[in-house]
C-alpha cells in the first residue's frame, strides 16, 4: 500500500504573537478512527499543552490541508480534506491490492484492471470473506 500523507496547517496570533503550525500526518496510522482530531495533532507536534489557553484558539481556527499523498490525493481539494471519502479510497486500495496479488499468484492475471469481470467477483469474493471473518 502507498503511504497516505497530507501537510495540516494553521496561522493565527494569540496575544500579539504569531503561530504558523505545520505537520505532516500519517493518515495510515489513523485509518481505524472514525476522524483524527488535526487540531490537536498539530498542537502535539508544536509543544502545545492542549489545556492551555493557546490550544483553544488554535482550536476556533480552520486547518487548511495541501500535499496529500496515496489515496488522499483525490480527498483534498482547496484546502480542505474529507476524512471519509479518504478512508473509502484507502480500503478500496488496500483490497485492490490484495486481490491483485491473488490474481497475479493463482491465476496469472498481470493486469487486474483489464478484466473487470475477474476484478469484480475477486473484490466481492473478498469482501465477503472480510465480512464473515469479522462477524466471527
Amino acid at each position: 500500500m502507498s503511504s497516505n500523507t497530507i501537510t495540516a496547517r494553521v496561522a493565527f496570533s494569540f496575544q500579539g504573537a504569531s503561530h504558523d503550525l505545520e505537520t505532516i500526518v500519517d493518515l495510515d496510522h489513523c485509518l481505524d478512527e472514525e476522524a483524527p482530531n488535526f487540531h490537536l495533532l498539530l498542537a502535539k507536534a508544536s509543544g502545545i499543552d492542549p489545556y492551555s489557553y493557546l490550544y483553544e484558539v488554535l482550536e476556533s481556527y480552520e486547518i487548511e490541508f495541501s500535499q496529500p499523498t496515496g489515496a488522499a490525493v483525490h480527498s483534498c481539494v482547496d484546502g480542505a480534506f474529507d476524512w471519509f471519502h479518504f478512508q473509502q479510497d484507502a480500503r478500496e486500495e488496500a483490497d485492490m491490492q490484495v486481490v491483485g496479488h491473488i490474481a497475479q499468484r493463482l491465476l496469472g492475471v498481470a493486469d487486474l484492471a483489464a478484466r473487470d469481470d475477474l476484478k469484480a467477483a475477486l473484490l466481492a469474493a473478498y469482501r465477503a470473506g472480510k465480512e464473515t471473518g469479522s462477524r466471527t
